[in-house]
């Protein structure tokens, strides 16, 4: 029996489901502080128009993935991901810096 080769769609498709439910065990793991209102992408607990990650979420990622800093870039990557999809506007760069970036 012959697998079905993937059509980009799919991928796509797929990648988006994926990147959902990073956002979603985000919100599980931060416990529902200092996460992203989105689709703007802001932090719900800072002061009104502080970009997220905010320094505080950005602290808790790190206590949460340690030394696992493949796991915490594949993470913001997925959620880099769905900010993308929802701020089609914003400068891709300076999204990516905003939400990857930060991670050294």
């Amino acid at each position: 029996m012959m697998e079905e080769a993937t059509t980009a769609r799919a991928a796509v498709v797929a990648r988006h489901q994926q990147a959902i439910r990073e956002l979603t065990a985000l919100e599980a793991r931060l416990a529902d502080e200092h996460v992203p209102h989105r689709p703007e992408w802001e932090c719900k607990s800072c002061a009104p128009g502080t970009s997220w990650p905010c320094p505080p979420a950005q602290a808790s990622l790190f206590e949460l993935y340690g030394r696992d800093r493949v796991g915490l870039s594949m993470h913001v990557g997925a959620l880099y991901y769905v900010a993308s999809q929802e701020r089609p506007d914003d400068e891709p760069s300076e999204l990516y810096d905003r939400i990857v970036g930060w991670i050294r």
